[in-house]
């Protein structure tokens, strides 16, 4: 198991995972951040009606790599029209 770091970057600001969380694997660690985008996404929907696909998660692993996920990629606008 690897520990991951997933700090979160929106309109709220930069908040830091001093934690981090153990999984299997990258591919572990990029299904982990985009279930957190949807649910970040989810609950500001709820409370102000505004979908912000400018945030990102940054995934950093121990040896301190960063892999980046926007939250654009999480997510797939239909009927934008």
């Amino acid at each position: 198991m690897l520990r991951f770091f997933f700090h979160i970057h929106n309109g709220i600001g930069f908040v830091p995972d001093k934690e981090g969380v153990s999984l299997t694997g990258l591919p572990a660690a990029r299904t982990q951040a985009i279930v957190s985008i949807r649910s970040i996404l989810a609950e500001e929907l709820k409370l102000t009606g505004i979908v912000d696909l400018s945030g990102r998660i940054d995934i950093v692993d121990e040896d301190g790599t960063v892999t980046a996920i926007g939250f654009g990629e999480a997510v797939e606008v239909r009927g934008a029209d």
